[in-house]
């Protein structure tokens, strides 16, 4: 009877507690993963939520820009910048603004002539001015008449793609007018506009930066890496005949 009594007040044997031990290291691990793992969820559902809305801010502020407009020529009113052979940005002129932006890639690689403001180094990445002459699409010989943005406009332009904790990029702009979309009885055009924002940096997107790299690649970044493509379908000019 003393036995027993003895045996039952000896505690655990160490066999005991290392078993006790490595399963709550396992739980603990289990939920240190947990945490990081809907933490990555967390982030990458907020970096698609960023993405798209500011798509949709830069597509309804496009839309409504060029339905206020007089219908334009796109041979002369939307035109890339080059560098080097290489479309580094572009332009659209609308009549009454002008959008003027820098791609990703050029950015990241510090391509000289990627456009900026005439006072300061600040880099564009999708900037809306009032320009109703359009003369950031003027030419003069194969370069632009203003190849930066003149202090005088910048006090009235509006970045759209504005750098916070996630900087988002231009990665594609289009403007294309569709066979038969001039009518020449309201004096109306119509126009689809096509352009990929996404994260800015361009090391974690595939070849033509319409994708993210997938998990496990090199430089692949699930958590911060969006990439969305936006299309509109607008007509400029209100004229009736």
């Amino acid at each position: 009877m003393n036995h027993v009594t003895k045996r039952a007040n000896a505690g655990f044997t160490i066999i005991e507690l290392l078993l006790a031990m490595s399963f709550v290291a396992a739980l603990l691990l289990a939920v240190a993963l947990t945490i990081v793992q809907i933490g990555t969820i967390y982030n990458k559902g907020m970096t698609l939520k960023e993405v798209n809305q500011t798509g949709r801010v830069i597509s309804d502020d496009i839309r409504r820009s060029i339905a206020e407009s007089s219908a334009f020529d796109a041979s002369t009113s939307f035109l890339p910048v080059l560098s080097g052979g290489r479309e580094i940005g572009g332009r659209l002129c609308t009549g009454q603004v002008s959008y003027v932006w820098n791609y990703a890639w050029a950015i990241q690689a510090n391509e000289r002539d990627i456009i900026g403001y005439e006072s300061n180094d600040d880099t564009i990445r999708l900037l809306k001015i009032p320009d109703g002459a359009s003369a950031y699409c003027a030419q003069s010989g194969t370069g632009f008449v203003y190849s930066e943005v003149r202090p005088v406009d910048a006090l009235e332009a509006t970045e759209l793609l504005r750098q916070g904790d996630r900087t988002l990029s231009i990665h594609q702009m289009s403007l294309v007018e569709p066979p038969n979309g001039d009518d020449s009885l309201t004096g109306q055009r119509l126009f689809t506009v096509s352009f990929t924002i996404g994260s800015g940096d361009t090391t974690a997107l595939n070849t033509d930066r319409t994708a993210c790299l997938p998990p496990g690649e090199a430089n692949a970044n699930f958590a911060y890496c969006a990439v969305q493509q936006f299309t509109l379908v607008t007509r400029a000019g209100n004229r009736v005949n």
